[in-house]
């Protein structure tokens, strides 16, 4: 046991030893090559003094538990001083290395929490950057949005604007046009309404002889107009009177439409049709007649014809024409027979003109009838034309050939009343003015006749 013990003993003086040696080589480095001679024998006093310890160990009388060994030899006591304080300092350095590490891992914990302060306060940074540019940009689109729906609203009501303005313009200027129409007739209606009678009381005459009186629509005898023309009528007036000359240029186009042959080998006439464009209704009348007369004649007589004004209650003409000779406007009202024998009056404001060519003649009008009574906010635009020409324009010197007479009317009605009562009365206003305008055709055509007969008759005798 004793050898056991003096064995592990020496084992760790050994151990101290070699320890304590590093350390020194560590720190003196240059030192210690240069005096190893003098570190080895200490070395060997070293291991000379630690057998002398063991031997005294190795002593039969053993030592007192409660008292301490005593070591006599110095060089024993230095070696083991010399060993507690390389424990101390091995324990002093342990402790200072752990206190440098614990130190050094709080630095670097203190470093990483420093660093990740810093990296979260730039996310922070960045996050709010891009929630103040995300509500820029909010801004911005709500702004833009806003505009563009100012825009389109603005161009709308522009729009809407530019309608109406063109709209109330265009009534201002027909106000204005009508009132100076206005003021320059009034001084006139009375002067006319002398021509009126001389030029109706000719006409009777030369139909019906110079001793029978004017008749009117119900069969009374009527001496003075009572008719008078308005201020509307003045403007409505001079409208037509310009649209005459573009009514008269569309002839041809019209009667190509309508399919007229131009030697047609019999007279023949088309029930009127209803017809619609978009949504505009209106109707069309053709009538073709063929003549036996001189077209010379046929001329004269249908002029005659048609510048008498059929069933007539009362009439005013309208002096502002720049051709009497060739141009009529006049304004009258007449009956025409309604449903269950009811007599329908109406006010037709009429406007004619003719152009006389080389071997055709051209009549052109346009008409506003209005309804009275029951029919009042009725109306019907009506355009005619009217054209007398030889079949064998080679032979028109020839008295025996025939003339042909072609005749288009077109009729546009305007209701402006409401309800369904109104629109019951403005469709059979519309057959009453339709009907109107075929017997006016054909009054035309009897007295036109009439007007032949009698001048050939005038001619045999």
């Amino acid at each position: 046991m004793n050898d056991n013990g003096d064995a592990a003993f020496l084992a760790e003086v050994t151990g101290f030893l070699d320890d304590y040696e590093a350390p020194l080589s560590q720190q003196e480095g240059d030192d210690t090559a240069r005096d190893g001679d003098a570190l080895l024998l200490d070395s060997h006093l070293l291991i000379a003094e630690t057998e002398a310890l063991l031997s005294s160990l190795n002593a039969p009388s053993p030592l007192p538990t409660n008292v301490e060994p005593r070591i006599s030899n110095p060089r024993a006591v230095e070696a083991i001083s010399t060993r507690s304080s390389c424990r101390n300092a091995v324990k002093e350095r342990s402790a200072i290395n752990q206190t440098l590490g614990e130190r050094r891992h709080e630095v670097q914990s203190a470093q990483a929490a420093k660093r990740r302060l810093e990296y979260r306060e730039k996310v922070k940074d960045e996050w709010r950057s891009l929630q103040q540019e995300e509500s820029a940009l909010s801004a911005e689109l709500l702004k833009l949005q806003r505009a563009r729906a100012e825009a389109k609203k603005l161009q709308e009501s522009s729009l809407a604007l530019s309608v109406w303005r063109a709209i109330a313009t265009r009534q201002m200027e027909g106000r204005l046009v009508a009132e100076a129409q206005h003021r320059r007739l009034e001084t006139a209606v009375e002067n006319r309404a002398k021509v009126i009678q001389e030029v109706g009381s000719m006409l009777h005459e030369r139909l019906y002889g110079s001793g029978a009186a004017l008749p009117t629509g119900n069969g009374t005898l009527e001496q003075q107009s009572t008719i008078r023309l308005e201020p509307d009528d003045t403007a409505l007036y001079e409208d037509y009177l310009q649209d005459l000359a573009g009514i008269y240029a569309q002839t041809d186009e019209v009667f190509r439409l309508c399919g007229v042959e131009d030697t047609p080998e019999a007279s023949f006439r088309r029930e009127p049709k209803r017809r619609r464009d978009g949504e505009l209704e209106f109707f069309e009348n053709l009538d073709v007649l063929l003549i036996p007369f001189d077209y010379q004649k046929t001329c004269s007589a249908m002029w005659q014809a048609m510048t008498l004004v059929y069933r007539q209650k009362d009439r005013q003409h309208y002096e502002g024409v720049t051709d009497p000779d060739n141009t009529m406007a006049v304004k009258f009202r007449f009956q025409c027979p309604g449903e269950a024998d009811e007599r329908v009056e109406m006010v037709v404001r009429f406007v004619m003109r003719r152009y006389v060519e080389a071997n055709r003649l051209v009549i052109v009008w346009r008409a506003l009838s209005e309804g009275e009574g029951e029919y009042a906010g009725m109306h019907s635009d009506e355009t005619g034309w009217c054209v007398v020409r030889p079949l064998d324009t080679n032979a028109s010197d020839s008295v025996e050939l025939p003339t042909v007479m072609q005749t288009f009317i077109r009729f546009v009605p305007m209701n402006f009343a409401s309800g369904a009562s109104g629109e019951r009365n403005a469709d059979q206003f519309t057959k009453l003015v339709v009907i109107s305008g075929e017997e006016d055709g054909l009054e035309v055509a009897r007295m036109m006749e009439s007007l032949l007969l009698d001048d050939s008759h005038s001619h045999r005798k």
